[in-house]
């Protein structure tokens, strides 16, 4: 049942360009009906009465006190005076649009196309038909949808249907096929509110973000303070990483739009556009923010500590970007990327240490990433090769003169792992070219062991023979 009442959602509405007959005659009749139907006092069923017989042989009455029952839900009324309206005009489409919509409160996709249908036999040129048929189509087969309202462009070459067609494709997540349709429509500008968002949505979905601004724009130029549009354009413009637009579309979407209610995406944008502007405590208090929106929503606070932690490093406050990153992990269950990560944050920090000139506070984060390292290779050793190579780094980092020879174990591992691998690709390659530099050096330098320094040249010019290092070394030991 919940699958059909998503596929069925949004049936109901429809916008028609085409006049209505009568609407003040109707109006009144709706709010008439409205106010008998919510009081239902002691003599509701006399006043309904009241309202068949005075209304009885017009069928769009009928139909208008059938909707204003369906408007409060009372499905069994609509469908007593749609019944009425029936039996007055047994060809009169509007009153199949009714049990259509009736259907459609009650789930029964079935019920609603073939009222719909019977609509559209009774008055071909009716587009609410059509396009509440397509509605229903949707689900099962957008393709059918649309190809039902290619039958109303023949009946009606006057109405907008490649914006219904857009708008179907939408609503099906097929964005691309939403877009094509929106393109073939010749003046944006008449596009309704609900297809400027769609078509707007399917190009920022699609990545077209100067395009999807463009659509925004036309749409903000009939209403600047429609808080969608707003919202569209400052998405894209922070994607785009302009943030004095993305900034200017936020404070619209924040303090210039009407009926705006806002949602936890919208501050891990604005938190995002002012990182991007370098305005880092607004960024946490934006990113802070978000966290508080998505309560409940585990995954997504993950991302946000992830940002806060990265505009914490940009900030230069390390220890709340070491804080805010373990937030993002489970650190009791780490994985891979976590610890993987975990190392590169220690690694860049320590180099953001090094270039301040303070080594104490650099060697405390390079033994920080190592222990990262370490911990990667104890649980995941299929990636100790890598792990050599990062603790390598380290660990040259952390003896820069070699004299402790801190990295030749991880080095000499690497090595000797990858000797054994058969094929070897690019990247494993380069790792084995950086051991073999640095066991060269630390043996022809540090150890003076020029036999050991040559057999690594050698190693060395088997996999990169025009190494420098490699060959300088090979011909000082052939002269000794």
């Amino acid at each position: 049942m919940k699958a059909i009442k998503y596929l069925l959602m949004g049936t109901l509405m429809f916008s028609s360009v085409a006049p209505a007959m009568a609407q003040d005659n109707k109006k009144a009749i709706f709010e008439q009906a409205t106010q008998i139907i919510k009081a239902k006092g002691p003599d509701f069923k006399g006043q309904v009465k009241q309202l068949y017989k005075d209304n009885k042989k017009d069928p769009e009455a009928l139909v208008t006190i059938g909707r204003a029952f369906l408007n409060q839900k009372d499905l069994e009324g609509a469908e007593e005076f749609a019944d009425h309206a029936l039996n007055r005009n047994g060809k009169f489409a509007e009153a199949f649009i009714l049990k259509g919509d009736i259907a459609v409160a009650k789930d029964d996709a079935g019920g609603a196309a073939e009222n719909y249908q019977q609509a559209k036999y009774f008055d071909p040129k009716n587009p609410e038909a059509y396009y509440k048929y397509a509605m229903v189509l949707r689900g099962r087969s957008p393709e059918e949808a649309v190809a039902n309202l290619e039958e109303l462009r023949t009946q009606r070459p006057d109405y907008p249907v490649d914006a219904l067609c857009g708008r179907i494709y939408y609503i099906a997540q097929n964005y691309e096929k939403a877009e094509s349709y929106y393109d073939k429509v010749t003046d944006k500008s008449k596009l309704g509110d609900e297809d400027i968002t769609y078509y707007a949505m399917s190009t920022w979905l699609l990545g077209k973000r100067e395009k999807s601004i463009d659509i925004c724009k036309t749409g903000l130029a009939r209403d600047p303070r429609r808080s969608g549009w707003n919202r569209i354009a400052f998405y894209n413009y922070t994607d785009l990483k302009q943030s004095d637009e993305a900034l200017n579309y936020a404070n619209k979407l924040f303090n210039e739009s009407d009926s705006a209610h806002f949602i936890g995406e919208d501050y891990i944008y604005y938190g995002t556009a002012l990182q991007q502007a370098k305005h880092w405590d607004d960024a946490i208090k934006a990113f802070t923010q978000a966290v508080e929106l998505n309560k409940g929503n585990e995954k997504q606070i993950a991302i946000i500590n992830k940002n806060l932690s990265d505009v914490y490093l940009q900030k230069e406050d390390y220890d709340n970007a070491v804080v805010y990153f373990k937030k993002s992990f489970d650190d009791n269950n780490p994985t891979m990327d976590y610890l993987d990560e975990l190392g590169t944050l220690y690694a860049t920090i320590a180099s953001k240490w090094t270039q301040a000139g303070n080594q104490e506070k650099a060697d405390e984060a390079f033994k920080n990433a190592d222990e990262a390292y370490a911990r990667m290779m104890e649980a995941y050793p299929n990636y100790n090769n890598y792990g050599n190579f990062m603790r390598g780094q380290i660990n040259a980092n952390l003896d820069p003169d070699s004299k402790k020879g801190l990295a030749k174990p991880y080095y000499e591992a690497l090595a000797s792992s990858l000797e054994a691998k058969a094929d070897k690709n690019d990247s494993e390659l380069s790792m084995m070219k950086q051991a073999y530099l640095y066991l060269i050096v630390y043996n022809f330098n540090v150890k003076q062991d020029l036999k050991n320094a040559e057999i690594y040249a050698n190693k060395m010019l088997t996999i990169d023979p025009e190494n420098e290092i490699a060959k300088q070394v090979k011909d000082i030991v052939s002269k000794r």
